[in-house]
């Protein structure tokens, strides 16, 4: 496609997003500041840079002239559900229970009565968890002084298009002081037509707050979208303490973007662990996180590469105050014909801050299709910074195959039984019922059952 051919393409995209726009905002009834942001987007959409490297410009136009769904049926019983998703769950080993939850089938139980109504009594604390598209019409104020603060649309054409067509999403909100005692569980499921899955997240937690959120759900997804384009906004206020745990189980016609930012106040703590079992056909994304004094930032990549997957996954950090602190860390194991790629940069800006970033792949490959890369940056601009970094890939030592197989386990087992020892370390922080289903899923795709 020649420069007029994409000009002329870029035009006809900007109709159809506006269109969308219109639908959106009458569709959630959304005040007219919120729709004029989303008119900012648009506007960025023609200009804003795209450098992605596997989405081209003409696919981009393409997703939106075209986009590729497919409508959800009907589904009033588990024996609804499409043939290849029952019989995913059925091998995962889920109860009838949860798989209705993923389904979605759970919102009229009594079990589902009583979580709404427990999270009820939770608002009156000052625990606030609302979709995105109500926050914006109850909490107006809170919503416009946050939303889109870390982002600019025009830094890409995928950030624009966000800014322009989100749907879905979560409000978090924590009253100072607040301390969470179980884990909050939001899972997406989005079941209405779009140009993209884009929901939008915020998560605002005041001073001397404790939360443990764990977001998206290892199903695959019912909506078939060909781009997800999730976007997430954390303000940590001092002393917050605040967890983030993301399961990610795309399915293989998806591309996925995730944008994530986060600003860590003085002494808050902010520990986000992200899980790819499913990568989709790409999952590329660089969260980039700002740590005040005393602050500290970890984030956990947990990588699973299967059959062609395209995965690069960064991290930017800047240690800002007076001994702040941060870790980007990973682990991917890579198999079949699979692309992992691992960057972090972690920029010393104020004296006394550390940072280490580290990253280990286990290859599981026999042919010479599957690569990993990784790409470490350590920038200091203080004389007392301490900054370390640490790379290691190699494939299952033949000796520790031979001892667990000595020990009466089968080649398949034993292989199972090494890569989850592997990825255990990062997932401490998991609770075991999904810690069970992820343990699963890794055994079926290192089987080849997935």
């Amino acid at each position: 496609m020649n420069t007029i051919e994409i000009e002329i393409e870029i035009e006809e995209a900007k109709k159809i997003i506006a269109q969308e726009i219109e639908n959106l905002a009458e569709r959630n009834k959304e005040p007219e500041w919120m729709t004029r942001i989303r008119y900012r987007g648009l506007e960025a959409f023609e200009k804003a840079p795209h450098n992605d490297p596997v989405i081209s410009i003409d696919q981009l136009l393409h997703f939106i002239a075209k986009p590729e769904t497919a409508e959800i049926p009907e589904i009033k019983s588990l024996e609804d559900l499409p043939q290849e998703m029952k019989a995913l769950l059925d091998r995962l080993g889920i109860s009838e229970v949860e798989q209705k939850y993923i389904a979605g089938l759970a919102v009229q139980t009594d079990t589902s009565i009583i979580y709404n109504q427990f999270l009820k009594e939770w608002e009156k604390k000052g625990l606030i968890v609302l979709p995105m598209e109500e926050a914006v019409r109850k909490y107006p104020d809170v919503v416009k002084k946050h939303f889109l603060k870390m982002f600019n649309p025009h830094e890409s054409k995928m950030a624009a298009y966000h800014t322009a067509v989100w749907n879905g999403g979560i409000f978090l909100y924590v009253k100072e002081g607040l301390k969470v005692p179980f884990p909050l569980h939001l899972f997406f499921l989005i079941q209405e037509s779009s140009l993209a899955q884009a929901p939008h997240i915020i998560i605002i937690a005041e001073k001397n707050t404790e939360f443990h959120l764990i977001e998206g759900c290892t199903s695959p997804v019912l909506v078939r979208h060909s781009l997800h384009l999730d976007m997430t906004e954390a303000y940590l206020h001092d002393n917050a303490n605040a967890k983030l745990t993301v399961l990610q189980n795309w399915p293989e016609y998806v591309h996925t973007r995730p944008m994530t930012r986060a600003r860590i106040g003085k002494g808050a703590k902010f520990l986000n662990t992200t899980v790819t079992l499913g990568s989709g056909k790409s999952n590329i994304a660089n969260p980039r996180y700002w740590v005040n004094e005393n602050g500290y930032a970890e984030l956990n990549g947990i990588i699973l590469g299967q059959k062609d997957f395209y995965v690069d996954l960064g991290g930017e950090m800047y240690l800002q105050g007076k001994n702040a602190a941060g870790i980007n860390a990973s682990k991917a194991v890579i198999m079949d014909s699979s692309t992992v790629i691992t960057r972090g940069i972690i920029y010393a800006q104020a004296p006394k801050s550390k940072g280490h970033i580290s990253c280990d792949a286990l290859l599981m490959s026999d042919s010479d299709k599957a690569r990993m890369e990784t790409y470490p940056g350590l920038v200091s601009q203080v004389d007392d910074a301490e900054l370390s970094h640490e790379a290691a890939i190699g494939k299952i030592k033949e000796e520790e195959l031979f001892y667990l197989m000595s020990r009466g386990l089968d080649e398949e087992k034993a292989t199972q039984l090494i890569v989850k020892g592997f990825l255990d370390p990062m997932l401490k922080d998991i609770p075991t019922e999904f810690l069970v289903e992820i343990r699963k899923i890794i055994e079926l795709a290192v089987s080849g059952g997935m």
